[in-house]
Parts: structure tokens; C-alpha cells; sequence
């Protein structure tokens, strides 16, 4: 395996840091035999970061980063199958702990263990194979960036164009909030916080704060997604011919925490978001 400095180490290395991201991804997958939750959860997620990496160096070399980024949703897809399957029985059982009803609690417990016999249809050795494979493509993507400005310029430009994504993204998820609005609007906060650690070096009197409200936001922004998902499945149970009662009123339960987290994760995202870019670029300006 190749040695590369731990992730998010210098704000003038983002290929280094998509390298570091791209090892941890293949080291999380060596432990396939021993733990395969771990193996998937931890690659898929060392995958995001590696992505979002590649999306800071957009204005440096929009190709290289398109080909990187394109060649890790491809890694990710591979083991999507299973991961959604086995997070999905971690939400079931975190839900059901809510549900102060016996009946309502034993029906989303149930979704957990349908998905979890999910899981168990996987091949996951195959998944994992493609994944490596996809990894590999990354790599070899990453060695041709080629940045015609100087690095300080490019990480300056990429954190303004994370900010003012993010902040479209908020401003369609107020006017129209649901599953989908909120779950883009998590990926860009999500951005937004690999981005700001990789500039903490460069930005420590600002970079702290915002990165702890933007973990809050993105952990509220995935509650929110993760009870999008089980509301949904236990929908596609329900036979509109013969409505089952407590079905429904599991699903009116979920919907009711959702809609609770929904308005908490606006309301941080807002925080998070609430200057103009325009006064980002300028702070940006200054430290670099």
C-alpha cells in the first residue's frame, strides 16, 4: 500500500489527502472477512471524503476532478447494495427504541430484520471486488492533477464555490422540504465541513465554530434522511386495498420525529450558512 500523510493534514496537498482517503478506503475493505459491516461502512465513507476532495479542486483542474469524482461513485454504487441494507437495520432498531408503543415499535423492528436477511443475499466479495477495482481508477486519476494556478488560489476558489452550493442547496430545502431537498442539502453540508477542516491551518479563528455547526446540521440532515428511508419501505408495504392500522400509525410516527428533525437541521443549517459568499471570499482572500 502505498504511504501517503494522514487526511486533511495540509490544505496545499488535496491530492495527497484524496490518496490518504483512497487507502483508508482499501484498508477498510481488507477486513471484509473479519467484520464486512465495518468493511463496507468504512470504505464508503473514506469514498465520500475522497470525492469531496476532488470537488475542492474543481477550479484547479475540472477534469481531473470530474474523472476522480465519477470514478468514486462508481466505487460507492458497488457497495451500496449492502451498506443501505445494513445501516437500514441500524435504523430500524434505533427508531423502535422511540416508538412507545409495543405494536408500532415490533413493526419497524421488523423492517430491521427483513433487511438485515437483505444483506445476507449480497455478494459482497463481488461488491468489494469492483469497489477495488474503482479505487485503483481514482488513484490513477488523482497522479495526473495538474493545477495551471497556485494551489492557495485553488483552495481559496473551492471553498467559496462549496459555500455558495451549500447555500442554494438550503435555500431550496426551506422553500421546499423533503427527503430529497434535505438529503442534497446534507451532501453539501457535508462539503462544507471536509473543506473547512482542510482549511483549519490557514483559517483557525473562523474554521471551528463552523465546523461544529455544520457536523450538527449534517448528523440532523441524516436522521432526517435515515427516517426518510424506513418511512418509505414500510410505505411500499402498505396495500392500499387492505390498509393495515398499525402499519400506518408506525409510518405516522416516523413521520412526526421527521418532521421534528426537519426543522431542527434547517434551522442549524442556517447558522451555518447565514453570510454571503461574497464576505467568505474575502476572508479567503486575506488568509491565503
Amino acid at each position: 500500500m502505498t504511504e501517503h500523510p494522514p487526511a486533511h493534514t495540509s490544505v496545499f496537498h488535496v491530492p495527497d489527502v484524496i490518496l490518504a482517503e483512497i487507502d483508508q478506503a482499501r484498508a477498510a475493505l481488507e477486513r471484509l472477512d473479519s467484520d464486512p459491516l465495518y468493511a463496507f461502512h468504512g470504505a464508503r465513507k473514506a469514498i465520500k471524503k475522497a470525492r469531496s476532495s476532488a470537488r475542492l479542486i474543481r477550479t484547479g483542474d475540472k477534469s481531473a476532478s470530474r474523472r476522480i469524482n465519477a470514478a468514486g461513485r462508481r466505487a460507492a454504487d458497488a457497495l451500496e447494495e449492502a451498506r443501505d441494507a445494513d445501516s437500514l437495520e441500524q435504523i430500524a432498531r434505533a427508531a423502535a427504541i422511540h416508538c412507545e408503543r409495543s405494536e408500532i415499535a415490533a413493526i419497524v423492528t421488523m423492517e430491521g430484520v427483513r433487511a438485515r436477511e437483505d444483506s445476507k443475499r449480497v455478494d459482497r466479495t463481488h461488491a468489494a471486488g469492483q469497489a477495488r477495482a474503482m479505487l485503483d481508477e481514482m488513484a490513477g486519476e488523482v497522479e495526473k492533477i495538474d493545477f495551471s494556478q497556485t494551489p492557495g488560489t485553488v483552495m481559496a476558489q473551492g471553498l467559496v464555490r462549496t459555500y455558495k452550493r451549500a447555500k442554494k442547496r438550503l435555500k431550496i430545502a426551506r422553500k421546499n422540504p423533503d427527503g430529497e431537498t434535505l438529503h442534497e442539502l446534507r451532501k453539501r453540508v457535508k462539503d462544507w465541513r471536509y473543506h473547512t477542516t482542510a482549511l483549519k491551518a490557514v483559517w483557525p479563528d473562523r474554521v471551528k465554530a463552523k465546523r461544529k455547526k455544520a457536523k450538527k446540521a449534517a448528523d440532523l440532515l441524516g436522521d432526517h434522511h435515515d427516517l426518510t428511508r424506513l418511512i418509505n419501505r414500510l410505505g411500499d408495504r402498505q396495500d392500499p386495498d387492505e390498509p393495515d392500522l398499525h402499519l400506518h400509525e408506525a409510518i405516522d410516527t416516523l413521520k412526526t420525529r421527521r418532521t421534528a428533525l426537519e426543522a431542527k437541521a434547517l434551522k442549524t443549517a442556517k447558522k451555518v450558512f447565514k453570510r454571503d459568499p461574497g464576505d467568505l471570499k474575502t476572508d479567503l482572500k486575506d488568509a491565503f
